[in-house]
């Protein structure tokens, strides 16, 4: 994981969370942002950090696949951030 102040870590998150919010990034966008800006690690580190295939950490991140909600709680979860589903 980075060096990164308390303070530079909520930024992020913050930053990260605005972007899913106003649909500036996608999920797997910000899947991204976190295993690289947040953790620094390849897909296979991060992989096998949250529990993991690769491939599905891959296919996330490219969009090519549509995760259950119990998968995108363990991409998230390490960094505190819930994924909740909002009927519109």
């Amino acid at each position: 994981m980075l060096n990164l102040t308390t303070q530079e870590r909520k930024t992020l998150l913050a930053d990260i969370n605005h972007g899913l919010l106003t649909g500036g990034l996608t999920l797997g966008q910000a899947a991204r942002r976190v295993r690289t800006e947040l953790y620094q690690m390849s897909q296979t580190q991060y992989a096998a950090f949250i529990g993991l295939s690769a491939k599905t950490l891959r296919d996330i991140e490219k969009g090519n696949t549509d995760p259950k909600l119990s998968v995108l709680s363990k991409v998230f979860r390490p960094t505190g951030m819930n994924i909740i589903a909002q009927a519109k």
